[in-house]
């Protein structure tokens, strides 16, 4: 004889059935709301100003890394040149947006049409830029580490405390209080007049003298158009 198997069966308590049921409900609800969630969590603090303040420590002002005449910045050499710049300000390398067609004693020269792209690695960001060979416009995109973090140390040495308080100031930005956010190390920089401009995601365009500049930050990344006004 073929020997039939009984069938078992498990009783579940009700309140357990609907404990488990419950909690698989909360985490299909949880995963799908998950951002609204967050979002309303990380804005229900309010906002909150970020600002920064520092403490020269440059012994010799005309070092100075901004208004000085330091070997160890370009700024220096570019002040001959009619046009603008963007510093990474963790390493101060510092990137010509080439709107100005001038030979290396800053006077203008004759060019032929077309454009110039460079591109670089300095370890603190990733970088590539590209301009025409008149002067008309140009865009700078930089590439910062996920992991991006001021060093306030490398301004503090470097800078006088005039030049240190233009800096610091534009990096002024706005958070939600639960977000872990920080500045960019970046600004922009006017070669001709030594004026800072802000590069944080509020900022999205400014005039800068004769120069147009808009401005499009996208993650850790930040791409800088710059067009000549024509006079």
């Amino acid at each position: 004889m073929r020997e039939t198997r009984e069938k078992k069966y498990y009783r579940i308590r009700a309140w357990l059935f609907w404990l488990l049921a419950g909690g698989m409900i909360l985490l299909i609800l949880g995963a799908y709301f998950k951002d609204e969630l967050y979002e309303k969590w990380l804005k229900s603090g309010g906002m909150e100003d970020i600002t920064y303040e520092g403490k020269s420590r440059l012994e010799d002002t005309a070092e100075c890394y901004l208004c000085g005449n330091s070997d160890n910045s370009l700024v220096g050499y570019y002040r001959k040149f009619d046009t603008i710049g963007l510093i990474s300000l963790n390493d101060w390398y510092v990137l010509d947006f080439r709107l100005s067609c001038q030979d290396e004693n800053g006077y203008e020269r004759n060019t032929e049409d077309g454009t110039s792209s460079t591109y670089g690695n300095t370890g603190e960001i990733i970088y590539s830029s590209e301009s025409n060979f008149h002067g008309t416009m140009a865009s700078v995109e930089v590439t910062l580490p996920d992991d991006y973090e001021l060093k306030m140390e490398t301004l503090e040495e470097h800078l006088c405390q005039p030049c240190l308080d233009k800096v610091l100031e534009s990096l002024e930005f706005r958070k939600w209080k639960h977000e872990k956010k920080g500045a960019v190390p970046l600004c922009l920089v006017d070669f001709k007049t030594l004026e800072i401009y802000s590069l944080q995601d509020w900022h999205r365009g400014c005039l800068i003298r004769d120069y147009w500049v808009e401005i499009e930050p996208e993650g850790n990344e930040i791409t800088v158009d710059a067009y000549a006004i024509p006079q």
